[in-house]
């Protein structure tokens, strides 16, 4: 408990003043009622209010607020300060500020504060890719936020959920939680989470091969951004657009949307954003096969996110291994990717270290050592079914397939493609192909 109630109060700061019941009760009243009142068992009338809080040297509004207005007075601080180390990366304080907030507003049930801070948590929770804990938290949030009747929240907690799912590649749930963010009926909604909302259910609709839709939804938010004076929201925009255009192998107009949103972000010099046009350069040149200029991209990639410490340059350096195996360029490919293990290491992110091994074992298989790196491939294959989610234990074995077929071992690769179908067909998903 993180509030005082008045009784607390005035026994606090009588001690702190050094005074006895009797120093401050003087000829108004007696110690027994003093006594009472400070142990909340008798409420005190507004004139003896005010007289104690004249005895105590203190303003009267501070013994006048309730809990509930002290509570709500310290969770508007507490949980914008923790909206901003969440933006940091803190996510230690950040949790424990809102934790604080949560565990008061039960204890006097403020809906509408155990909606805010269990929203906050399930965000932290999205961050650190505890999606079990976060879809929780949201759940709680969900709870609360209707049982306030504070509906403007529900867009904030849909769009979460959303993004839960999309982290854990069930595009199809993402999708419709998505699409309820956008539906739900709220006046206040603001123009940035509905910006928010429209990239990524055209993301949504791109993973799912539905690129019409994707492009639709994508327009939908450049024309939103335009009217925002917003330039690095209206870079992401292009960068969506690019994103579909590319996927639909529209390589010209692909290429055109990412040098606009380059020219834009550079006017705004965000670092972020210059590291993603890159980086959708970069894989724009590996479809048109211009693989030289992919590496030129993807080493910038990687540059710029090592500045950020941004913890997808793991993934910005697998690719460009892949890139480099693709161009012939071995030796090169070899030494990017123990810089890309290093990374893992630094960053702690060891849900790439199999997609990492099964690169070796290309590599030494290309390079005469299958030998060697076959044991690289069973470490790969141990790592993956070990995967949390089943979904992406099955996306994995088919980027291990692909791998395999690659280095010209087509058996195994066969093997691993169909266990991949099964696992796809346990999660309910039934798929005509994989390559």
């Amino acid at each position: 408990m993180n509030y005082l109630t008045l009784g607390q109060k005035l026994r606090l700061k009588r001690k702190e003043l050094n005074l006895t019941l009797k120093d401050v009760a003087g000829d108004y009243i007696s110690t027994a009622t003093l006594s009472l009142v400070e142990r909340d068992m008798q409420v005190p009338s507004e004139d003896l209010l005010r007289y104690l809080a004249d005895k105590l040297q203190s303003p009267y509004q501070y013994f006048r607020e309730t809990p509930e207005e002290t509570l709500n007075r310290r969770a508007k601080t507490l949980l914008a300060e923790a909206e901003v180390l969440l933006y940091r990366k803190r996510f230690g304080m950040a949790a424990r500020f809102a934790e604080e907030i949560l565990v008061d507003a039960k204890d006097l049930k403020i809906m509408h504060l155990i909606g805010q801070s269990s929203l906050l948590l399930g965000q932290i929770a999205s961050e650190k890719g505890e999606y079990h804990q976060a879809n929780q938290y949201l759940f709680e949030a969900q709870s609360a936020t209707i049982m306030s009747g504070n509906v403007e929240w529900l867009p904030s907690i849909y769009f979460q959920f959303g993004m839960v799912s999309f982290k854990q590649s069930y595009y199809a749930q993402a999708l419709d939680y998505f699409k309820q963010a956008e539906q739900t009926e709220c006046k206040t909604i603001e123009d940035d989470l509905t910006r928010l909302i429209l990239s990524m259910i055209s993301q949504a609709y791109h993973k799912l091969g539905q690129f019409d839709l994707a492009l639709q939804y994508a327009e939908r938010t450049r024309e939103l951004v335009s009217r925002m004076n917003n330039l690095e929201a209206y870079a992401e925009s292009l960068i969506l657009i690019g994103a579909t255009y590319r996927e639909q192998e529209q390589y010209d107009q692909a290429f055109a949307l990412f040098q606009e949103a380059q020219r834009v972000i550079h006017q705004v010099n965000a670092q972020q954003e210059l590291s993603e046009i890159s980086y959708n350069l970069a894989s724009l040149f590996v479809k048109s096969g211009n693989l030289e200029e992919a590496n030129r991209y993807y080493v910038q990639t990687i540059d710029l996110k090592l500045q950020q410490e941004d913890a997808s340059v793991v993934n910005a350096s697998l690719e460009l291994v892949e890139t480099l195996i693709q161009a012939g360029d071995l030796q090169a490919a070899l030494q990017r990717l123990e810089s890309a293990i290093a990374l893992m290491d630094q960053f702690g992110i060891e849900e790439e270290r199999a997609r990492a091994l099964a690169l070796r074992y290309q590599l030494l298989h290309l390079t005469g050592n299958p030998e060697d790196g076959r044991a690289s491939l069973e470490e790969s294959l141990y790592l993956t079914r070990k995967l949390p989610f089943s979904k992406r234990v099955a996306d994995t074995l088919v980027r291990l397939g692909r791998i395999c077929a690659n280095s010209g071992d087509a058996s195994t690769a066969t093997l691993l493609f169909a266990e991949a179908l099964v696992v796809y067909e346990n999660c309910g998903i039934i798929l005509s192909r994989i390559l």
